[in-house]
């Protein structure tokens, strides 16, 4: 199990960086830096060896020259010479000469000279830290991390396209499937993790191992006794991140999953809040969310437990390890197999690893944590759309023949919707499906775009296959609107050209003009401007659904499904809704689904489903005298719709009962 996650681990994080491929050339810019920032800083430690021999050695000529002076210095000093027993013209040289020697030393460049080269060594030390080192690790340090974090942005952007991109081409047998929150939460908390891998990975993942090589190398320069003693603690360290490492993404995994729970509570109150709002249910909403945040906290705290484990045990034995080093470099130099300024650096050494360790052990446990949500995104980039084109797939331009269905079969689970539907509709032609609630009216008509594919039998356009059409080419000839108006919280002109990308602005007011609408939008103050809100909320369902029909208009597809595009308007919006749709549905294959059978009345053929099956179809005059399905739900309507009633009067063989 260990090693079958640390493999899947592996291949994760080899993906990952597949992502950064295209950015290849900052990466490599990025790797230079860092090598050269690395290495300057493993520099500074070797200078530690030279600074102690330098120290040593002012320190030993300073007590030699201490005791030079003592030995030459006379028993009774001679007590000065008065200023008037000293030559006038010797006074005079000696000033002169001072003079210009301190004029001398106030030059720059001499200055430095003589600094430099008075035989003192930690002034050339310095000079190299201060002139030198530093620069570098200015310049090297700055290019570094500024070019890791633009690389680590552009593949968070990137890995965002690739999951937005992946999203849009499922079916919509997936949303089925799937809670929204669920979705919010991969593309906001899992995606918000993988900024965490990305730093690693181009931080501390590739820099601390390379300190720490390097720190070791020095350390085994000047003692291999102590470096091999210090690598005992290296067992230790791998056993307890390998342990709490698996732990630490197990429970990353539960708390992302919890968190998508609590971003589906949210999504789906802000979906409903006029139901909660209606029944009064603020209530038991706020005890909903209180309890998936509750266990999500319970998640939350096993893991930030874990965590403190993992961070504090390898400190504890680095701590350890540098205890017993101490002690064993101290025997190594009371046996004087190892000098001081040796024994001093080497443990510096040793002693600069414990950060890069710690710092390579808290990288190790922040990705276990952070790749968790990785995998998730990785599973979702792994979903294969089920709709697809098939090889050799055709083109599509027209309709010319129509639409047939043959012997079509469709479940959304076990129990079928549709059972062995046959269907021919000619082009141009108007036809009605009507029947009751989960008869597979909608069903029936997805299965044309191919939101989702028959079980059985197949869908022909022109007598090819629906399914050996290319779906771009097969969308193009298709125009919707629903029986729920969706719009964009953008501009109008957006929402209508959304039909046609490119379309013109005289194009745009011609549909509108079609659709009824345009008086109404030129009302406004910013006219094609305006901003529809947020789907839509700014205007009335009536006029969201013309805006829709404005919209299938402008695509001037051949083929037009309206999904009972009428059933939930006033009769004054009804009216101008349909006034629309009679433009919308000149010349084009029609099909119609209605839940108002007067809105059909003159459809050029009526389809009744029942059960999954086509139980009549004809004329709405055919029907009626038929005596069957039809004419059942038909008299149900009229008794429930005065209004209706008053408009059919004249039906044959029909009276108010």
């Amino acid at each position: 199990m260990a090693r079958s996650s640390i493999k899947q681990t592996l291949k994760d994080v080899v993906r990952f960086y597949g992502f950064a491929v295209p950015h290849w050339k900052l990466l490599l810019v990025a790797v230079a830096a860092m090598l050269l920032y690395t290495a300057v800083n493993i520099n500074a430690v070797i200078l530690v060896k030279p600074i102690i021999d330098a120290l040593q050695q002012q320190e030993e000529a300073a007590t030699a020259r201490l005791q030079d002076e003592a030995a030459a210095a006379p028993q009774e000093p001679a007590p000065p010479a008065a200023l008037d027993e000293v030559p006038p013209e010797d006074l005079l040289d000696s000033t002169e000469e001072r003079a210009k020697a301190w004029v001398s030393s106030l030059r720059p460049v001499a200055a430095l000279r003589n600094w430099l080269y008075s035989g003192n060594q930690i002034n050339r030390i310095a000079l190299l830290l201060g002139g030198v080192l530093g620069p570098l690790v200015f310049a090297s340090g700055f290019a570094y991390h500024y070019l890791s974090r633009r690389i680590v942005w552009h593949v968070m952007g990137d890995m965002r396209q690739a999951i937005f991109e992946r999203l849009s081409s499922l079916s919509l047998a997936y949303y089925s499937n799937q809670r929204t929150g669920e979705i919010v939460s991969r593309l906001t908390n899992d995606i918000q993790s993988t900024r965490t891998v990305l730093k690693l990975l181009f931080g501390r993942i590739l820099q601390e191992p390379l300190k720490v090589v390097g720190f070791f190398a020095v350390a085994l320069y000047f003692s291999w006794q102590l470096t091999l003693l210090s690598c005992i603690a290296f067992p230790l360290l791998v056993l307890v991140q390998a342990r709490y490492g698996r732990r630490i993404r197990r429970h990353s995994q539960k708390n992302l999953e919890r968190l998508a729970d609590i971003t589906d509570s949210i999504t789906q109150m802000l979906q409903g809040i006029r139901v909660v709002k209606s029944f009064d249910r603020e209530e038991e909403e706020n005890r909903r969310f209180d309890a998936r945040t509750r266990e999500q906290l319970k998640r939350a705290f096993k893991l930030v437990r874990t965590r403190a484990w993992a961070d504090v045990l390898p400190e504890f034995l680095i701590m350890v390890a540098l205890g017993l080093l101490t002690i064993v470099a101290g025997q190594l130099v009371a046996r004087g197999e190892l000098d001081i300024a040796g024994m001093l650096t080497c443990i510096a050494a040793l002693a600069a690893t414990s950060g890069p360790l710690r710092r390579l052990v808290k990288a190790y446990n922040d990705m276990q944590e952070s790749m968790a949500g990785v995998t998730r995104l990785f599973e979702l980039l792994d979903t294969e759309p089920e709709i697809t084109d098939r090889p050799g797939a055709v083109e599509l331009d027209g309709v010319s023949e129509g639409i047939a269905f043959e012997q079509v079969w469709f479940s959304y689970g076990s129990e079928p919707i549709l059972r062995g539907v046959d269907l021919f509709v000619p082009a141009g032609k108007v036809y009605a499906i009507v029947g009751e609630t989960g008869a597979g009216k909608s069903t029936l008509l997805n299965l044309i775009p191919r939101f989702y594919d028959v079980d059985r039998g197949r869908i022909c356009i022109d007598g090819i296959d629906v399914r050996d059409i290319k779906h771009a080419t097969l969308m193009r000839q298709i125009a919707m609107v629903g029986q729920h108006p969706f719009l964009f919280n953008r501009t109008i002109a957006e929402n209508i050209g959304y039909g046609r990308p490119g379309a013109t602005e005289q194009e745009i007011v011609a549909a509108a003009r079609a659709a009824n609408i345009h008086e109404f939008i030129e009302s406004l103050p910013e006219g094609y401007q305006t901003m529809a809100g947020e789907r839509g909320a700014r205007f009335s369902g009536g006029q969201r659904q013309c805006l829709t029909i404005a919209r299938a208009i402008l695509k001037n597809a051949p083929i037009l499904i309206l999904d009972e595009a009428t059933s939930n308007l006033d009769a004054e919006s009804e009216m101008l809704v349909q006034m629309a749709l009679s433009n919308l549905m000149k010349g084009r294959t029609t099909l119609v689904i209605a839940h108002r059978l007067s809105t059909v009345r003159h459809a050029d053929r009526i389809v009744v489903l029942r059960d999954g099956c086509i139980r009549e179809q004809g004329t709405h005059e055919q029907l009626l005298k038929h005596g069957g399905e039809y004419e059942r739900l038909y008299r149900l309507q009229f008794m429930e719709d005065p209004q209706q009633q008053a408009e059919s009067a004249d039906l044959p063989g029909w009276s108010p009962a």
